[in-house]
Formats: C-alpha cells, structure tokens, sequence
C-alpha cells in the first residue's frame, strides 16, 4: 500500500518532468487536475484526489486510466471522471484545485467557468432537495 505522501510526491515529480503529460497522452486525457485533502492538508490526507478528462472527441477508457494510474502510482490515488462527475464534486476539483497536466489549451478555464456556471444553475434544486429530504 503506497503512503499518500509518497503518491504525492511521484505525481508531482512526474509532472514537472513532463512523464506525466506523456501518460495522460497515451491514454488520451488530456486535462488532470488534483484537488482535496492532499491539496490542503497533504500530512492528514487518506488519499490523492485526481480528476481527469479525456480528449474532446475521444472515447476513453476510464478502466484503462485507473489501471495505468493504479500501476504507476499505488493504491492511495483516487480517480474521478470530470466528464461524468456532478456539479459539486466537479466545480470541487476545477475550482478548489491545480493542475497537473493540460495537454489542450485553455481546457482547464474553459471548463472551470462551465462547471461554475452548472454549479450555480444548479444551486436552487440542490436547496429544494435538501429541503424535501429535511421535511
């Protein structure tokens, strides 16, 4: 079982000397962002919170990124599809977030302020909700 730190640690080196990037590539994701616990507070994290999105146009293979990612980086990463993700946990990973590899330019704002406006759209039926689930 790989520590959270040590997951951290090779994600982060592997970012800045571009082996990162040459996954994402492989595996045609093209946004990668980490966000968190392990971004706040990385001494008391159980896990490295990652998202990713694959290339537009491109099909991808969500299990072949997790075992890609699995065989890179253990078992304390956690992978979540932004394409698929909800507004909260999307707007959470674009928002309160850094990225990690943008292979198409821009990817990351545009998707932040999409993800934003989604999140905010969304507001009154997430209240209404709570509020059914309160009564």
């Amino acid at each position: 079982m790989a520590s959270v730190r040590a997951t951290l640690d090779r994600l982060l080196a592997d970012r800045d000397d571009g082996r990162l990037a040459q996954l994402c590539a492989e595996l045609g994701v093209d946004l990668l962002t980490h966000f968190g616990s392990s971004l706040r507070d990385p001494g008391n994290a159980r896990d490295v919170d990652v998202a990713y999105s694959f290339r537009h146009g491109h099909h991808g293979d969500d299990l072949a990124v997790v075992n890609a990612f699995g065989e890179r980086y253990g078992d304390a990463l956690d992978l979540m599809p932004l394409d698929r993700a909800g507004s909260v946990a999307r707007v959470h990973a674009l928002s309160l977030g850094e990225v990690l590899a943008e292979l198409t330019p821009q990817k990351f704002a545009t998707m932040q302020m999409a993800s934003y406006g989604i999140y905010l759209d969304e507001a009154p039926l997430r209240a209404r909700v709570l509020q059914v689930m309160a009564e």
